[in-house]
């Protein structure tokens, strides 16, 4: 019987993680959103939350493909990261940084 209950911690302690993940995933989706008002572009939140690695007690880093204009003749695609402290309150995003290459940025153009 014990051996039927052991894997339902392991459970709940990914699920918690998981969620951890996707409100860091979402702290940067907004801060994103923040700095790219009016402008189109989407990120899978899935593949975000996926990526987060931890990089010290209380902070995670995240990183995924952000495409600009998706179905235009000027889409483009760059990788943002982001980091972010996992505060009591809610997580701050401390770093964000965008990553393109000069291909995609010419075929943006």
């Amino acid at each position: 019987m014990r051996l039927a209950l052991l894997p339902i911690p392991l459970l709940l302690l990914a699920a918690c993680g998981n969620t951890v993940h996707r409100n860091a995933a979402k702290a940067c989706l907004a801060e994103v959103d923040t700095r790219l008002a009016g402008k189109l572009f989407d990120v899978d939140v899935d593949q975000l939350t996926a990526s987060a690695v931890s990089q010290a007690a209380d902070t995670l880093q995240l990183s995924a493909p952000i495409v600009f204009d998706r179905g235009l003749p000027t889409e483009y695609t760059q990788i943002i990261e982001c980091r972010v402290r996992l505060d009591a309150e809610s997580p701050t995003v401390i770093f964000l940084q965008f990553n393109w290459s000069m291909d995609d940025v010419k075929k943006g153009q």
